[in-house]
This record gives structure tokens, sequence and C-alpha cells, in this order.
């Protein structure tokens, strides 16, 4: 089977699922807003930072590790079984430490037990990760997305459904417990199909698999800490509604977040293969991958930049105006607001598409080692940009320490991925592509002055922006050719 077809049928099906997911998230995310109001979602933010800080010790690059492992190792029954026993001890141990953690917090009382609640509902997806290994590396990510969609259906009724009957803030957090268990439980049934179950205590496997994931571990960890601790900073030095102000923006950008993982991912195996047997191969891969993340991140950037203060109002409904207005900080005579932060916040989204292709490639090279001390770097400059600035500038400044961030992040991590192999990129397309994505969010800025609505605004960008691309030729013809036949 071809590179194409193969990654072309997972990257179908994971847009389908994550297309549908991103709707059900987007309707979560408004009953949230709705809901909670700013100070609410500064709560909710704080909490998921909190965890997802300590989250990211459970993952510690295990799930990539099991994708290479299953990659080259022919004993997937060892390899799975292993990874499986010692993803769950770890993920007891450290979920455990973040609940207990917490208390030594000033937070309020509902924010640290929405700590532990929110702790049990990661168990889940932490544990679930092995098993999306295992779809991945079958190229049966239909059966995972099948299980998130689900998932996020069950979160999305049972939050309407407390919000309803004015549920306090921690019966809402329960919401995700509900919905993470019935997707692990659903993949768990379908992964019999490509692994045996069961627990295995090897434990010179065990340190080998560490030692393995531990170059991606650390790059995990101190990759948190440069794009995700400004909101735990921010709610221990501000409060929760700063953190709400911040949070509204990144709340919304959390479902772009995932978009160049999603594709990435996908294509993960094979390119691990083409870069292990040095097949040519990679390099037209490459090509496809950054013409693709091109095409996606361009426009997303534009849309959501010109069309932010919509965008807001829209998904916090009756709320709209608290979220717009709100603001505890002035720059040169301007309140800032969720909106500016998120049209900075939306900027290093956009070049996080870039340095994920860099950072993906280095690791399907093996050369996830040559991650560490640059990832140190860039999580010590974070917290440097982070206590310089908040304290005088608050989540303005936690947004420009993000972006000056990512734009380091890229930089570096190109010239790592250049340092091991040369895979030149055809800089025409991109430069085509980013002068439609331009033009588009011209147009798109005098149809927003002129009040046209935010889904009519939404329906002519992205129509525009497809005629502009095939006018410019932007994306190789023979490369549309070969995605319909299914060539290589």
């Amino acid at each position: 089977m071809s590179y194409t077809k193969k990654v072309a049928f997972n990257t179908g099906a994971q847009m389908v699922g994550k297309l549908v997911g991103t709707v059900i998230s987007l309707m979560t995310v408004a009953a949230l807003f709705r809901y909670l109001g700013v100070e609410g979602i500064g709560k909710y933010t704080t909490v998921w930072a909190f965890v997802g800080f300590f989250a990211v010790f459970a993952d510690f690059g295990l799930q990539w590790t099991l994708i290479r492992e299953l990659a080259v190792d022919r004993d997937h029954e060892k390899v799975f079984k292993n990874i499986f026993t010692l993803r769950i001890l770890v993920a007891l141990i450290i979920h455990g430490l973040s609940f207990a953690a917490v208390w030594f917090f000033n937070y309020p009382l509902d924010v640290k037990l929405g700590v532990g609640i929110i702790n049990a509902a990661w168990f889940f997806t932490t544990v679930n990760s092995v098993l999306v290994g295992v779809f991945l590396n079958n190229y049966r990510l239909d059966i995972s997305v099948t299980a998130e969609v689900i998932s996020r259906l069950v979160i999305l009724g049972f939050i309407l459904l407390f919000a309803r009957s004015g549920a306090s803030f921690n019966t809402l957090m329960l919401s995700y417990v509900f919905g993470n268990a019935v997707m692990f439980l659903f993949n768990l049934i379908f992964v019999k199909k490509f692994s045996k179950l069961g627990l295995a205590f090897d434990m010179v496997y065990w340190r080998h698999a560490f030692l393995e994931a531990l170059p991606i571990g650390i790059v995990l960890v101190f990759g948190f800490i440069y794009y995700k601790i400004d909101s735990i900073m921010l709610s221990v030095m501000k409060g929760m509604t700063d953190v709400g102000i911040y949070g509204t923006a990144y709340k919304l950008l959390e479902v772009l977040q995932t978009m160049p993982s999603m594709f990435l991912g996908a294509a993960f195996p094979l390119v691990t293969r083409y870069a292990a047997t040095q097949d040519d191969r990679l390099k037209g891969a490459f090509q496809k991958q950054f013409d693709f993340l091109m095409l996606l991140a361009v426009p997303t950037v534009v849309l959501v930049f010109v069309l932010a203060s919509p965008i807001i109002v829209f998904i916090a409904g009756g709320r709209g105006e608290e979220f717009i207005h709100t603001s505890t900080v002035t720059f040169l005579g301007h309140s800032i607001t969720s909106v500016t932060t998120l049209k900075i916040l939306i900027i290093s989204v956009g070049i996080n598409f870039i340095s994920n292709l860099y950072s993906y490639m280095i690791i399907s090279l093996g050369k996830q080692r040559s991650m560490v001390y640059p990832t140190i770097g860039f999580a010590l400059l974070n917290v440097v940009l982070n206590l310089s600035l908040i304290p005088y500038f608050s989540y303005l400044g936690a947004a420009v320490a993000t972006l000056v961030t990512e734009v380091i992040v890229a930089t570096v991590y190109y010239f790592v991925m250049r340092k091991n192999i040369h895979l030149p990129v055809r800089k025409r397309n991109f430069a085509k592509i980013l002068l439609a994505g331009l033009l588009t969010g011209g147009a798109l800025y005098l149809t927003n002055l002129a009040g046209i609505g935010l889904f009519v605004n939404i329906a002519i960008g992205f129509a525009l922006y497809a005629c502009l691309v095939l006018l410019f030729d932007a994306v190789p013809l023979e490369t549309v050719k070969a995605i319909l036949r299914r060539e290589e």
C-alpha cells in the first residue's frame, strides 16, 4: 500500500472525526462560557492547567515510544503489555501526587476539589493513549476517533444536563470523568483485534522502554512548561478573573491545537519507517506534510484573527459582552480584553504548526535526544518571560511570552532537524498559500465591518481562500491527482 493511501485513510478518518469532534467541542465550550462566566472559566482553566502539568509526567513519552517500538519490534504482544502496565502504574502515582499537591496552593476550595475530579478523568485519557498508539500503528484511527466523538457527546450531554439543573462547578467537572471512561472502555473492547490484552512486568524491557521514552518525556515536560505554565503562573500571581480572560482565548484555541498533531500523528508510523530505512520517499512525504499543514494553518490564523470578536460573542451567547469587555489591563490607553489575547495567541498556534512538523520529523529520525537541551532552554526562557511580564501586563504579558517562545521554538527545531537531515521545501508553494490567506483576510475585514454575520463571513472566507489557492496553483496538480487516485 502506498504512502498516500495509508496516510489518506488514517487522515481521512481523523478529518471526519475531528470535524465532528470540533463542532461538539465548540458546543461544549459555548455551554461552559454561558454557564460559568469569566471567573468560572478562570477556575476551569486553572484546574485543567494544574492537572495537565502533572499529566505530562504520566505520559513522559511512552505513547510515542510504543509507536516506535511497534514499528521496529516484531514482538508486539510484549511491547503492548509492558508499556500498558507501566503506563497504568505511572498514571496512578502521578495523578495521585497531583491531587495531593494542589492543597499547598492558595486556590478556592472548588478549584482544589476540581483538580481531584479532573485527575480521575485524565487517568482514563492517559491509559487510553496506549490503545490509541496500537490503532495508529495499524492504521485504524477510525476506531479511536469514533470513541473520541462518543466521549465528547457524553461530556456535552452531561454538561448541558448539569447546567440546566443549576449544578455546582465540581458537579459539572464530573462530566469529563463519565466521558473519558466511556472512551477508554470503547477502545479497550476494539484493541483486542490487534493485540492481546494483559499485564506484563518485564523489568528489563521496562528499563529499555523508559530509556527510549526519557528524551521524549523531557521534551514533553518542558514543552508543557513553555506552552502552558502561563495559566498556572497567572492563577498564582494574579487571580481567577485574569485567568478567565486568558483562558477564554486559550480554551477556543485548544480545539485548533490538535490539528497539526492529528495529521502528523497519522503519518508518523510510515514516515518513521521511511526514515529508519533511508527511503527516498521521505523527502516527498515531508513536502506533502508541509504543504498540507500550511493549507490548514494560514486560513485558520487569518479567520480567527480577523473575526476574533464575533467568534467570542457567538460562543459566549448572552454573556458575550461580558467576555469581550472584561479587562484588568490597559496598554497605551487601550483596554486589553480576551479578543486581544485571542489575536496574539492564534499567531502562536499558526507557528506551532511548523514547529510540530520539525519535532515530529526529529522523532521519526530517532534523534529525539537532540531536542532535550533546546526544549529545556525554551521552558526556562518562557518562565523568565512570564515572571518578567505577568506582574506588569498580566494575561497580555503571558500571551506575548507564548508568542515569542513559539517563534524561537520553530527556529531552533528547524536547525536541529537540518543538522540531521536536509529536507528542503518548495517555498513558492507557501508564498502562494500565504498570499491567498492575506487576500482572504482583507476581504473578511471589510465584510466584518459591513456587519455581515459570523457564519456567512466564515463561508465567504473559506470559499474565497479555496478559489485563490486553486487560482494561484498553490498546491501542485500532480499532488491532488495522486491523492484522488491514492497513488505514491
